[in-house]
């Protein structure tokens, strides 16, 4: 039941902040940098989102830590999320010129940074 809450709460955090982050808020400038098409398929990003949030729930699961430390929770999304900061960000730089830019580098480390500490404040309570 923790790992179906805990994947839960990934999509609640995560899927509501790319949309306003990437397709609304800022939406102009990832445009520029062509960081996605016009033919945008939100729910490819949803499908990669239940994905990740089994496996960091169950993850989370059998760590041995105790549990019920927020400082255990919020320690191990952002280390989590540093591990996807460097797939997602480094990984989309390198590939594409066109986001080679330090705004590209800096919003993105903010989105994830939020994205990753609001999650570990969920997970750690309901673990």
């Amino acid at each position: 039941m923790q790992i179906l809450l805990g994947t839960i709460a990934y999509i609640v955090v995560t899927f509501p902040l790319a949309v306003l982050w990437h397709m609304k808020i800022f939406r102009t400038k990832y445009m520029a940098w062509k960081y996605f098409g016009e033919d945008v398929k939100p729910i490819l990003g949803l499908s990669s989102m239940v994905v990740q949030g089994i496996v960091l729930s169950y993850g989370y699961s059998v760590l041995t830590v105790n549990h019920a430390s927020m400082l255990a929770g919020i320690s191990y999304a952002l280390v989590m999320g540093l591990f996807l900061w460097s797939a997602h960000v480094l990984a989309t730089m390198g590939k594409s010129s066109a986001v080679r830019h330090f705004e590209f580098f800096w919003m993105e480390t903010v989105y994830l940074a939020i994205q990753f500490a609001v999650y570990g404040i969920l997970i750690s309570f309901i673990f």
